[in-house]
């Protein structure tokens, strides 16, 4: 076992590729990733106005769109067009439209309907633009029927609880300042250990069998084959132990992310699933004969994991057989399981069924991987 053990760390030292992927990637990932999210909330985000009732009114409308933290009033264009045109440039991520009778029609204790139109790409920034338009929508609206109400001699208070009888006061639970970053990078670290795993055993894997087309082979012993996974699913998790713990540590120290738990704790949950990644990326790793056959076969899997852990998709939104068979995956329960204990705060116990799920994977991969591998034939010593 040992011997194996070190013939894999001087087959991943000789293969750049695979080691670009099981070290490199990660500490270019903890610097690359997170750096769009670093300021965590995006405000001020650019809108052209199209104030079409020029009003004392729409003015006022138009300063409280400029005093809310999500927008800034970059233009005031004179038509649609003008406006649609910076939109196209990129010069702002939005449009508000003010309508001709704006003042008219609220002074009359009707309703005017504001047009706004938003960049819904992405969510970045498509958010923060729909709550600032709407906050001040509201608060105009909220004003104005208080001012109506004392007019016709309700006190401030009696007008304010009419306004507003039921106040939202909405305090975020475990992402107060509802960051996208605390929200997603801590799940994809955890799901990009994974890949690493799996396509960097995997271009090792294609790279022996590359290299022993052409030699004389044999059939590898039952003893053999189990020294033979286990040497190499040694290497491989210590790697994944050091890498580990640097992206933890990056997440903690210098992005300042949440970690609700005891370190013990992550260790305890990290182990089956780094074994279990481990051991997937060696069972599939005997069906490449080639070093690109994995790259090829694994890059765009990433995405559609991302969805099927559950934290970007809601998991009864997805179909029940598919998501029955997303349990197969290590990153399903392994990423789930960490957000409940490191972000949530959740006792061990919470866990307790993606923690078993992961000691299962870990016993049936090392019996496929022990199958595949036995069904490799070996190089012949000459």
């Amino acid at each position: 076992m040992i011997r194996f053990w070190l013939a894999e760390y001087k087959a991943i030292a000789k293969n750049q590729g695979a080691f670009i992927l099981l070290v490199g990637a990660v500490v270019l990932y903890s610097f690359f990733y997170p750096v769009p999210y670093h300021e965590e909330i995006l405000r001020e985000v650019p809108v052209a106005v199209v104030d079409n009732d020029l009003s004392e009114l729409s003015r006022k409308f138009i300063r409280m769109l400029d005093a809310n933290e999500n927008i800034r009033v970059m233009s005031r264009p004179a038509d649609m067009e003008s406006a649609r045109r910076e939109f196209l440039e990129r010069n702002v991520y939005g449009i508000v439209v003010i309508p001709a009778d704006f003042e008219r029609t609220v002074r009359r204790g009707r309703q005017s309907k504001v047009a706004a139109y938003y960049d819904t790409s992405t969510l970045l920034f498509a958010t923060p633009l729909r709550t600032g338009v709407t906050f001040a929508a509201r608060t105009l609206g909220a004003g104005i029927q208080i001012r109506r109400l004392q007019a016709a001699g309700a006190g401030f208070e009696k007008a304010r609880n009419t306004a507003d009888p039921l106040p939202f006061v909405a305090i975020p639970l475990y992402n107060p300042s509802g960051s996208y970053g605390i929200y997603a990078i801590p799940a994809v670290f955890i799901l990009i250990i994974q890949q690493t795993l799996v396509l960097g055993v995997g271009m090792v894997g294609g790279t022996r069998r590359e290299r022993m087309a052409g030699m004389p082979t044999r059939r590898a012993r039952l003893l053999e084959t189990v020294e033979r996974v286990v040497g190499r699913t040694g290497a491989y998790l210590t790697i994944a132990v050091f890498t580990t713990l640097y992206s933890l540590a990056i997440l903690r120290l210098y992005y300042q992310f949440p970690l609700r738990c005891e370190p013990w704790r992550l260790a305890v949950l990290l182990a089956p699933y780094i074994l279990s990644s481990v051991l997937l990326g060696i069972t599939l790793s005997t069906f490449f004969h080639n070093r690109e056959t994995s790259v090829l076969a694994f890059m765009f899997t990433s995405l559609p994991l991302v969805f099927l852990v559950g934290f970007a998709w809601p998991p009864e939104a997805i179909p029940s057989w598919l998501r029955m068979l997303s349990f197969a995956i290590p990153s399903t329960s392994g990423v789930t399981a960490f957000l409940k204990i490191s972000q949530l705060g959740a006792p061990m116990a919470s866990i307790r069924f993606e923690y078993m799920m992961l000691w299962a994977l870990v016993a049936l991969y090392f019996l496929t991987a022990c199958v595949t591998t036995s069904r490799v034939p070996v190089p012949v010593k000459s």
